[in-house]
Order: C-alpha cells, then structure tokens, then sequence
C-alpha cells in the first residue's frame, strides 16, 4: 500500500507541475543560473563556500547576506547535467519537491500514528498552488533543500528517540548541518525538534539530546562569519519596531493564512499595508482573532495535533517577522508565496484532521486535492516566459516596484520595444534622473541600435557597476570607437573578472586591433569560467 500511494504522488507531482518545466528562466533565475560563472567552472567552484549567493554579481551587502553554499552545489551539478536547459533545473525542483512530499509523510504518521492522515497532509502539500513559487521558481532551490533536511532531521531524530540507535542521532545531525547550508530559515531548527520532542511525548530525560544541536550553531556561525566576515552576521533593517511590529507580523499571518484557504491570484509577490496606526476597529479584529486562537488552544488542550498545526506554522512563519520587505513611500510590506512552504504542513494537518471529524471527511479532501491540481496546473501559463511572469506579478504591486523595472528589462531583451517605451515613460514619474531610469533607458535605445543615444543615458550615471560599463563598451564598439571600449570594459572586468559576455567582448576587440595574444588570454578566461559553452570552444 505504501508503495502504491507514493507512485500515486509521484504521478500527481509530474502531473500538475509539468506544464512549468519549458517556461524560461525568470527574475534572480538571471543572476544564479544564467550568468552565474560560479556554477560552471570546477575551478571557481570553491568559490561558493566563500561567498553570499549574490555577491559576485552586486558585491558583499551590508546586511542579510544569503550563504547557501548547497543551493549554488546543486545548481552546479543541474548545469553538468542538462546546460542552461531551464526544463532540466525545473525537473531538480519538481523531484524534490516529491521526496518533501514523501518525508512529510512519513513526518505526519510517525507523529500521529495515523496513515490517512499523514496521506493526506502529504498530498495537499504537494499539490497546494501556493507551492507554485517554490516548485517552478529555480531559484527558489533553497527553501526545497532545507525543507528536504530540516523534514529528514525530525524523522531520523523522532526514529532516533524511539530506538535510541545513536547512528540516527549522528544523521539526524548530519541533516540538520546540511539544512543551514541550504537556508537560513534552518536556524529555527531547535525549535521544530523542541516541538517534535513535546508533541511526541518523549521521557524528560531524553531531552538532553537537543543539546547536541546547540553545537551545529556554534559551528555553522563560525564558518559563516569566516566566510561572510561581519555583513554575514547583520540582519534586516528594521522598518516597524515595537507593538507595530507585532500587529504587522499579525497582520501578514492573516494575508498568508487566506493565501492557504483561498488560493486565487496566485503570484510570487503579494503586498499588505503597512499598519501604522492602530484604530479601534483593527484592535477589535486583532483581539477577536487572538481570543479565537487562544479559544481553540484550550479545547484542545490535550489534542497533540492542535498545538502541533498552530506552533509548526507560527514557527515556520518567524522569519517574516525579521525580514519585512517594505516600500515606504508607497506604504507596503512584500509577501512571498515560498514562505508558506514549510509552515504549511501545519496549516494541512489540522485542515485534513478538522475534516475527517465529520463522516463525509474523506471525500472533502480527495475534492480538494483535485481541485487545487486543477489550479496549479492552470496556472502554468503565467511562468511560461519571463514577460508573462512579471506583467502578472506586477498587476498586484505598487507602481513603483522593482518588478515594474524588471519587466521593462525583459521586454528590451525581447525586442518588444512598444511596450518598453510606454512602461519606461510610466516609471520616469517615480525615477526620473536617476542611475536607474538612466541605465533602462541606455539599454533600451542600445537594444534599438542607437548607440549614441544610448551613451547619453549611460553617462549620466556617476558610479558605474560592471554592468553599466560593459554596456558603455558595447556604445563605442558600435561607434567604432575600439580605444574607448577597451577602456570601459576593462574597467567592468576590474569590477567583475567573471561576468562572461564582457570577456568575450574585450577577446573581440582585442583582436580587432590585432593585438592576438590579449585576445587568446580573455578567450581563455571564458573556456575556463563556461567550459560547456560549444560556442567558445570552436573558437
């Protein structure tokens, strides 16, 4: 029977999800996957044990520095297997996405002794279209791999305090190491076992056992400050402090626990209102909602799966307390749909259970599994380009969102040029004479073939990134102005030795002025950085 359920999973999983492998790669997709020099090359491998996820493209940020050295090793290993073939990193993540599926049922019975259940909860984890975000975003592998270890983690070290075989303790530690190095969300990883340990009912005695997980912090805060140095160790600034704080973070537990309940207009980023002030009816809601929690707290008391559901999702959720993602100006805090990946477990284990109190109980379930395959499956149409990503996204975010400045991008890179200029003039209202305005505009008419035109925005711009002085170098090499494009791109490769297309660009001109050997040298650079590209090795 146990067989024959998980074949069924994993048809299903291949069954709503499939639509999503061809869709092209989208938003940070860009920087991790596509022009990441870091995951093609076994000689700069190393180099994702040293550094934040985005650093090699905009350099170490002062504070929530990303260091998940395992997300960028499996990416690694997705490009020796299928290139830049985005369907192949989209299998990786639908793959795992159904062995997650299988740990959280063999989480749920282990917990609860009860088959259907833990079926059940297994299925609506799979198929929920809130996991969307997760499943076909690729670069969203870090919230699949610590969901993979911190699942793993509690199963070994659940069987481990039923048998006391200290091999299990010894894997149960192994996986949890291995969750930090995926995300940082593994950092709540005490509090899920210290949980896992009340709700199974262990002997007090045992408890001494989570100690040992004490050191995997030690341990992991040591090589990441050795790593990262001390941006490694800052956090998020803080945009609402104090009681606010607490009456936003209630507020998007709300927004996220609709998002369980009512899955439509499903997309990666959803935005709240930012609460800056509490007026009697908010404060009647909040209460009411608390008197509800607490309510249902009490009268299942001695319900294991009550406190199991309502502290597993408020944990997973703790995050987003410290990482409010805010436009001031326009009064929003971000929400991502990948948050709920985890704490969803609770949130279907006590929705599965609530069911099967009544006798149709069953039936509602299988009802709900398929009509949320149904919606996963139907939203497959919006990932399948990058243009088709963002108009979506962007519909549901403020006018001045970074998603509004990604789409104009994407449109430049597509030719569309229409719609480009028509969003461009719409943004210049919130951006007008700044590097960022300047930079889309330079793209845009450098896109068109104007490179003079384009100059004119790209000088604009004070401070120069890499990026912007590639570009530059592109302008004068159009302009036939070989001298001054050297010069700006090896001002980009003095920013960023790594960045592919500007090491081919200074192998052209190298050879344009005959000067062969230079030229071989950046050639070089680029087999050895992309060694799978078929392009650079015919040259």
């Amino acid at each position: 029977m146990k067989k024959l359920f998980f074949l069924i999973l994993f048809c299903a999983c291949l069954c709503v999800y499939f639509g999503y492998l061809d869709s092209e790669f989208v938003f940070d997709d860009q920087v991790l996957v596509v022009d990441n020099p870091l995951i093609k090359s076994a000689r700069l491998l190393p180099g994702i044990f040293k550094t934040g996820i985005f650093e090699y493209w905009s350099g170490r940020p002062a504070y929530d520095q990303m260091y998940r050295p395992l997300q960028m090793l499996s990416y690694y290993l997705d490009y020796n297997l299928w290139g830049l073939n985005p369907a192949g990193f989209r299998l990786t993540n639908l793959l795992l996405h159904f062995f997650n599926s299988v740990l959280v049922f063999y989480f749920i019975f282990l917990l609860f002794k009860n088959r259907f259940l833990a079926q059940a909860a297994s299925l609506l984890f799979l198929v929920h279209p809130v996991q969307i975000s997760t499943v076909a975003y690729i670069s969203a592998r870090g919230d699949l791999l610590s969901g993979f270890f911190i699942l793993s983690c509690c199963i070994l070290f659940l069987n481990f305090l039923n048998s006391l075989d200290y091999r299990l303790y010894f894997l149960s530690l192994l996986a949890g190491f291995l969750a930090f190095f995926s995300r940082e969300n593994a950092l709540l990883l005490i509090f899920l076992l210290t949980l896992v340990f009340f709700i199974s009912r262990q002997e007090k005695k045992k408890s001494g056992y989570l100690a040992g997980f004490g050191i995997l912090y030690v341990v992991y805060f040591a090589i990441r400050f050795f790593a990262l140095g001390p941006a490694g160790m800052a956090v998020h600034p803080v945009y609402v402090t104090g009681i606010l704080a607490l009456v936003n973070f209630y507020n998007i537990i709300l927004h996220y626990l609709l998002l369980l309940f009512w899955p439509v207009n499903l997309r990666m980023f959803h935005s709240v209102p930012v609460i800056n002030n509490l007026n009697f009816a908010f404060l009647s809601l909040a209460a009411a909602g608390v008197i509800l929690f607490i309510s249902a707290l009490c009268i299942g008391f001695k319900k294991r799966w009550v406190w199991f559901s309502f502290f597993w999702f408020l944990l997973g959720m703790i995050p987003v307390y410290f990482c409010f993602d805010a436009y001031p100006a326009a009064g929003k805090v971000l929400m991502a749909e990948s948050w709920l990946y985890l704490p969803s477990i609770g949130f279907f284990t006590a929705f599965c259970v609530v069911c099967l109190l009544y006798k149709q109980g069953r039936l509602i379930i299988y009802g709900c599994v398929l009509i949320l395959s149904v919606l996963v499956f139907a939203n497959s149409a919006y990932w399948r380009s990058e243009i088709n990503f963002y108009e979506r996204t962007a519909q549901f975010l403020p006018e001045d969102s970074f998603i509004r400045r990604n789409l104009a991008f994407a449109y430049i890179r597509k030719g569309d040029f229409a719609p480009a200029r028509r969003l461009l003039q719409k943004l210049e209202k919130y951006y007008s004479d700044s590097p960022i305005m300047s930079s889309l505009w330079g793209q845009y008419y450098l896109a068109q073939g104007k490179p003079q035109e384009a100059l004119r925005y790209f000088q604009r711009i004070l401070v120069k990134s890499f990026f912007t002085n590639y570009s530059v170098s592109l302008c004068y090499s159009k302009l036939d102005d070989l001298e001054r494009a050297i010069e700006f791109s090896r001002a980009s490769f003095s920013l960023n030795s790594f960045y592919l297309p500007n090491l081919i660009q200074l192998a052209k001109l190298y050879s344009k002025i005959g000067q062969f050997d230079l030229a071989d040298k950046y050639y070089a650079l680029a087999k050895e950085y992309n060694p799978k590209d078929r392009q650079l090795l015919i040259k």
